[in-house]
């Protein structure tokens, strides 16, 4: 598309008085990326610290198809992880103050649950700070520590509840899990410093972790033996989940981070940070990060491994998403567009990737496909 003069966002370049190249050029120059901590200190230190050089022209996933003139919601600037697709025939995001539900195969979308003006059992409106789906089950987390749970197998009235009763209990991060007896929990990570998991059927934490920090996002390996929690914090730390003891604390940073996830081996831990890194670390080897990943512009907010451990996705706060081969994250793709970021997600056949765009002119849901090696034929 972009050979005819258009990209896959709408825009008709010839139209437009720059050319999209200079357009580019002035959002990498114009832009300010946010520092929670001294940007002259965190400037010098991203300065000094050695990022991978990475060849960044490969190509993983297509461009497919783009739902556009329908922004996707950010509650807030830091938290981008509004997006999810828990099958390949639902996509799941937040428009207004609503969750809608996106099917790629008939190309339109529905109102899953509206909280617009709803008033909750406290006599007060639910602002969405956070969101996570599957399984069936539809968690939206908001910024005075409240919460719905909603069973999209039969719809019924949704559980309003709260996870936190202070004030800045914002509902940072949330995640779908599985614990080791094999019941369904939302690994909740809160701003008042406490990341907790909540027992989708009986509504009751099941269990909590205090942390040092606000926590702005937790994950667990698949085994259910180990948690990592980041926050508000240059550390890292990792917990066993069933003693609730430290494991390690990272401190390689050089801000706050916003993400972390594990690869589905659980071998690998990913960390993404306010200082436009991403560092990845060996489980078996934690002394020092294996890689340091760069992001273009800003800071990294999201992270997403591949279900089959292929590929790291890695999404900053506007125009780029990262998508690295994790064999020697060497080589990636970079998807490359204009608009804040509200999230990420893959589907999980790994055949889809999603992106959703805040930005209220060309803002919208981006479909890629995986772009699949041809097959070999033998005469």
């Amino acid at each position: 598309m972009h050979q005819q003069g258009v990209d896959f966002q709408g825009i008709i370049w010839p139209q437009q008085p720059i050319t999209r190249h200079h357009y580019r050029n002035q959002r990498m120059m114009t832009y300010e990326t946010y520092y929670s901590l001294s940007r002259d200190k965190v400037e010098t230190c991203i300065k000094n610290q050695p990022v991978k050089s990475v060849y960044n022209q490969a190509s993983y996933y297509q461009f497919r198809h783009a739902k556009l003139q329908e922004p996707c919601r950010i509650g807030h600037f830091q938290l981008r992880n509004l997006l999810w697709a828990p099958t390949k025939n639902n996509v799941f995001y937040i428009h207004g103050n609503t969750v809608r539900q996106w099917s790629p195969q008939r190309r339109a979308s529905h109102d899953v649950l509206n909280l617009e003006g709803l008033k909750t059992n406290y006599c007060r409106v639910m602002s969405i700070s956070s969101m996570a789906c599957k399984d069936d089950v539809l968690f939206v987390g908001g910024f005075l520590g409240d919460y719905f749970l909603q069973r999209l197998d039969d719809m019924a009235t949704p559980h309003y509840g709260l996870i936190s009763h202070l004030t800045t209990g914002i509902v940072n991060h949330a995640d779908m899990i599985h614990n080791r007896q094999g019941a369904r929990q939302v690994l909740v990570s809160d701003n008042d410093m406490v990341t907790r998991f909540l027992d989708v059927q009986t509504f009751r934490i099941a269990q909590e972790f205090a942390l040092p920090f606000p926590v702005n996002c937790s994950a667990i390996t698949s085994n259910g033996q180990m948690m990592c929690a980041v926050g508000d914090s240059t550390e890292t730390h990792l917990m066993d989940v069933a003693s609730g003891k430290k494991i390690k604390v990272l401190d390689d940073h050089f801000d706050y981070s916003f993400t972390c996830c594990f690869s589905p081996n659980d071998r690998t831990l990913a960390t993404g940070n306010q200082d436009k890194t991403t560092r990845i670390y060996d489980i078996r080897n934690l002394s020092q990060s294996l890689h340091v990943l760069g992001g273009n512009v800003g800071a990294i907010r999201s992270l997403h491994y591949s279900s089959d451990g292929k590929h790291l996705v890695m999404a900053e706060p506007i125009d780029f998403v990262h998508i690295f081969d994790t064999q020697d994250y060497a080589s990636s793709q970079v998807i490359d567009f204009f608009g804040d970021i509200a999230g990420v997600a893959l589907t999980p056949d790994d055949q889809s990737l999603y992106i959703a765009n805040n930005d209220k002119r060309v803002g919208g849901l981006y479909e890629f496909s995986r772009v699949n090696p041809s097959p070999l034929f033998f005469i």
